[in-house]
Formats: C-alpha cells, sequence, structure tokens
C-alpha cells in the first residue's frame, strides 16, 4: 500500500548519485576567441565547451568540483537552486575564476548567525570560516586568498561578497573520508605539470551495501601508483571516471588521449569520459580516434565490448550511478 510506496521512494531517494558535466573543455574555452577552425564554427552543441567543471547531487546534496569563468551561465543553465559545497582541483583561473558568483549561494548558508569575518591568518592555519564550505588543497588555498583577498579582510560595505567556509582538503583521505550527505568523497593526489592538483572520488552504497563510485580527475599529467590504488582499494563498482584528456599530441601538463586511456585501464571504470578538451578534434573526431585506438587497450575493450564506454564528455551530459 502506501507504505510500500514510500519505501520504494526513499530507497530510490537514498541511492541517487550523479554528476553532471556542466564544462568539458580546456582553459581557452570552446569556441576559441578569433578562431575559425571547423570545431570552433561547428554547430553540433557537443563542440560548445565551457570550461571544466561538475555538479554532483545525491538526491539530497549539491556539489560543485571548479567555478570557472563561466560558473554563473554554468549554474543558470544547470538550474542549481542551492550549494552545499564547492571542491576545487587546483586554483588556475579556468577552475577558479567564477568564485565570486557563489555569492548567491553563500548567502544562505551563514552557522546559527554567526558572522564572524574570516581572516588570512585563520585559512593558513586551517582554522574555518563563516559561509559556503570550500575545499582545496594548500595551493589552492592560497590562490583563493590571493586572487579574492577582499574576501578575507574588512571592505567597505555594499558590492557583496561570498562568504566562504575555506577548508584544506589535506584533511581527509581514504581512511579519513570527507562526508558530504550520503556520500563519501575521497580526495586523490595528482599533478598537474610541477602544480600538485586534486581528483575526488565519490561513493555510495547501494540498497544491498554495495559501493558505487563516480571518479573525477581532471588536470594531471601525472599520477601515481599510490593514488591508483587508493581508487581501487575504495571504488566498489566504478560507474564513471571523467578524465583529463587534452588532445592526441602530448603536453606538459595535461593527459593526451593515450595517457588518458592507460589511466582508465588501471582503474577499469565501466564508463570512461575525456574531459578537458580543445578545439583541436571535434566531439565525433575524438571518437573516432578512440575507436581505432581502442585495440591497444585490450582490457578496455573488453569493457566496451560487455556494454561499458569510451568517450568524449561534452557539456549538460548527465552520468547516473545509483539510480
Amino acid at each position: 500500500g502506501a507504505l510500500q510506496v514510500f519505501l520504494r521512494l526513499f530507497l530510490c531517494y537514498n541511492e541517487f548519485m550523479k554528476l553532471t558535466i556542466m564544462g568539458s573543455g580546456t582553459s581557452h574555452g570552446v569556441p576559441v576567441i578569433a578562431c575559425d577552425c571547423a570545431v570552433c564554427k561547428s554547430t553540433d552543441p557537443h563542440n560548445n565547451r565551457f570550461r571544466a567543471s561538475a555538479f554532483v547531487n545525491d538526491g539530497e546534496t549539491n556539489i560543485v568540483i571548479d567555478v570557472g569563468p563561466e560558473f554563473r551561465l554554468q549554474a543558470i543553465r544547470q538550474g542549481i537552486k542551492s550549494l552545499d559545497a564547492v571542491l576545487l582541483t587546483h586554483g588556475h583561473a579556468d577552475h577558479l575564476h567564477g568564485l565570486d558568483d557563489i555569492r548567491i549561494f553563500s548567502s544562505t548558508k551563514q552557522k546559527d548567525g554567526f558572522h564572524r569575518q574570516t581572516t588570512v591568518w585563520d585559512s593558513i592555519f586551517n582554522r574555518h570560516g563563516d559561509g559556503l564550505k570550500v575545499f582545496a588543497d594548500y595551493h589552492a588555498k592560497k590562490a583563493v586568498m590571493a586572487h579574492f583577498d577582499y574576501v578575507f579582510k574588512k571592505t567597505q560595505k555594499g558590492g557583496g561578497k561570498p562568504r566562504m567556509d575555506l577548508w584544506n582538503i589535506g584533511e581527509f583521505s581514504e581512511k579519513n573520508p570527507l562526508k558530504l550527505g550520503a556520500m563519501s568523497i575521497i580526495p586523490i593526489p595528482m599533478m598537474h605539470g610541477t602544480l600538485p592538483s586534486t581528483g575526488y572520488l565519490f561513493t555510495k552504497p547501494d540498497s544491498t551495501g554495495q559501493i558505487h563510485s563516480i571518479a573525477y580527475l581532471t588536470d594531471l599529467n601525472y599520477i601515481s601508483d599510490k593514488s591508483i590504488e587508493i581508487i581501487n582499494r575504495n571504488k566498489g563498482i566504478l560507474d564513471h571516471a571523467i578524465i583529463d584528456g587534452l588532445r592526441i599530441k602530448p603536453h606538459s601538463t595535461h593527459f593526451g588521449f593515450k595517457q588518458t586511456m592507460e589511466c582508465a585501464q588501471k582503474i577499469l571504470p565501466v564508463h570512461t569520459w575525456f574531459t578537458h578538451l580543445t578545439h583541436d578534434l571535434s566531439h565525433d573526431g575524438v571518437q573516432k580516434y578512440i575507436e581505432e585506438n581502442l585495440p591497444e587497450f585490450p582490457e578496455l575493450e573488453k569493457i566496451v565490448k560487455n556494454g561499458g564506454s569510451v568517450s568524449p564528455a561534452y557539456d549538460t551530459l548527465e552520468l547516473t550511478s545509483i539510480s
């Protein structure tokens, strides 16, 4: 009867975990300013790539990963009405410079009416402020405090500013995961050239206790065996992995396509998605390259033959892990 319907709805609600690609493009975005190439002139919406960002929701908790220059447009397009946290991968402009636009969310996230002004001193020593939770590693925190210094000091009235509860993601690990809603979030250390960056593994059990997960790994050219082991120890069923895949040609701070596939073969997601794409190839062109080179990666090829996939991500792509 009514109780059974309620229980079914309750289980569906609590098993829900979804990641939406809000941006799949590199630092220039696509189309690139002043570029007349075929990809930039394309009318295929798959080739219109905002700066890399994602929205994660488990039915009750809303999280964004990175807040680049188009964050306002992305949030409006996604229809985001509230936020519980921001996760930053690193402090580069294409992942950070929309941070001021969390104002609309941070104004509703005060703590019991306590309005202490966060100071730079607090931020350095991991004391937390007042507002929307923002998680970042040491280097990204320094970038936040440098690029948005007005947030952390007394300023004139008017021209509102975001309120941030700034946390060091280094306080969390696989033994002490970040808990947001019903999700456990494990930071994954990576390298973006000489700059450390942070990937994220989102995990959640279904009604049987089986762990499902989504990995978001962007802006890296190196991931250690230790980080791969962290993913593999905690992933359960890795339904989706969104992995940096800049272009075919190797790059000093990003994975080339074959490195993306090598990484995916180490963690074996059911579905692999390339992100942070340039305008070098169209969506269809990236897919063609993947299919032509997949035989070099037999474990991935086996997954695809069994119903999985390896494909380029695109803006507005919705990836469900538990439903």
